[in-house]
């Protein structure tokens, strides 16, 4: 399992030039073991979007425990990076088809904070988070999300959309078998217009259609992978 910030990455999944998560992590292994490995995350996360519980997997040569490999990673990787956790899997385990669903979180801070504006969306306007959640309530549901997406489409089964009010934040948390690009920053832009009264609970289904016009996607900076969560053994 691993833990990132994202604000320094172009994302997770590996770029010509580029500096990603997957990145770093490969060029660690093959420091650690001499010889080029890869990895296959869970799922790609874009620039900027930071990471509570990533899951990846690889091949490696069996030289070394799992404790062992965990601090010999951790103490060869960049301080925004971190492995949680280490574990053998069987070998047909495969991180991102293997897994059964997907935890977003999105932070929105009402006002503003120097210490948290590169992990939250910085609101300088009103939200009502009761309008909020009679859009979250809507979207639930097995369909083509690509009209809250970014030229990316396919099935998802969005199970939950739940907003709950932390102090002076407000999270956002979506589950779903898979999303599409840029989906979950679609989701809260919604979100968002609703909880201004820019768009109504009538409004939503014409925007799943493609019949109206879609929201701005929100930052980023406010989104963090939780959990990815697997089958029962």
């Amino acid at each position: 399992m691993i833990e990132y910030d994202g604000t320094d990455f172009y994302g997770w999944q590996v770029q010509p030039g580029k500096r990603t998560v997957q990145g770093e992590i490969e060029k660690a292994l093959s420091i650690i073991f001499g010889e080029r490995i890869k990895v296959r995350g869970s799922g790609r996360t874009d620039t900027g979007v930071h990471a509570l519980g990533q899951v990846a997997n690889s091949f490696v040569p069996p030289k070394l425990s799992p404790e062992r490999l965990k601090r010999a990673l951790n103490g060869t990787l960049p301080r925004d990076v971190y492995i949680k956790e280490v574990t053998p899997v069987p070998p047909d385990f495969d991180a991102r088809f293997s897994a059964i669903s997907r935890i977003y979180l999105y932070r929105i801070l009402r006002g503003r904070s120097p210490l948290k504006r590169r992990y939250t969306l910085e609101l300088d306007y009103e939200v009502d988070v009761e309008r909020m959640r009679e859009i979250a309530r809507i979207l639930p549901g097995r369909r083509n999300f690509k009209y809250l997406a970014m030229k990316d489409e396919g099935e998802c089964d969005l199970k939950r959309v739940e907003i709950k009010e932390k102090g002076e934040e407000i999270h956002v948390e979506v589950e779903a078998n898979r999303f599409l690009r840029r989906m979950v920053r679609g989701i809260v832009g919604l979100l968002l217009q609703g909880g201004r009264g820019k768009i109504l609970p009538e409004d939503v289904e014409r925007i799943l259609k493609g019949e109206k016009r879609k929201p701005p996607f929100a930052p980023a900076r406010g989104l963090y992978l939780v959990r990815v969560v697997y089958p029962t053994p």
